[in-house]
């Protein structure tokens, strides 16, 4: 006996629901692409032909002096190479800054963690504002300087209360004594146990910042 297959026929209102939801992702999908379709033909068409309106899907006038314009522009290439830099040091140093807090407030044994976690806590609510931070900055000597973007926000307070809940969970106190009795450093501890076992929470702080 060979086995009977039988398939469910959708109904005539499950096609027309379908048939729906097809339509409707189809027209979200034209609102999404259509911009960037324009952006990319308008960066191969010429000056006139886009000031005057009449690109509208395909290049027109074809040319290629708006990427001659951007990349003999000095000004063009260097708000890239700053907008990199301020990528990778920013995440280097956030990430860096906040493991080195996070750490020592996880562990039970860092005396008065609880009063500096509410004290750090409390910022998420309240901060000083625009005049105040730029009168710090002023006096850190920070002015015009790369430091002075790199530095205020270098540190949020969520990121640093998630890192320290994976260090509380994921780094045992055993593990911690164990090296002490050992004649590990802090320092050593964090670079040679605490980095090599957080790499997930590295990898979660390095996309957040």
């Amino acid at each position: 006996m060979s086995a009977m297959k039988t398939a469910i026929r959708d109904s005539t209102g499950d096609k027309i629901f379908l048939t729906a939801i097809y339509v409707a992702l189809a027209f979200v999908l034209v609102i999404v692409l259509y911009p960037l379709i324009y952006i990319v033909s308008s960066s191969f068409s010429s000056p006139s032909a886009v000031t005057s309106g009449r690109v509208w899907l395909w290049p027109v006038d074809f040319s290629l002096k708006g990427y001659e314009t951007l990349f003999h522009t000095p000004q063009i290439m260097q708000g890239y190479g700053n907008s990199l830099f301020y990528t990778l040091a920013g995440t280097l140093i956030s990430v860096l800054l906040t493991i080195m807090i996070a750490y020592p407030l996880s562990r039970k044994t860092f005396y008065g963690r609880n009063v500096l976690m509410m004290l750090i806590t409390f910022t998420m609510l309240f901060s000083g504002g625009l005049i105040p931070t730029y009168m710090v900055v002023k006096e850190m000597g920070m002015i015009d300087s790369r430091w002075a973007l790199l530095i205020p926000n270098a540190i949020w307070v969520w990121q640093v209360i998630i890192t320290r809940s994976f260090f509380q969970s994921s780094i045992p106190d055993e593990l911690v004594e164990a090296s002490e009795i050992d004649g590990c450093s802090d320092l050593r501890f964090m670079r040679s146990v605490v980095v090599p076992l957080s790499k997930p929470i590295i990898a979660v702080l390095v996309l957040m910042y």
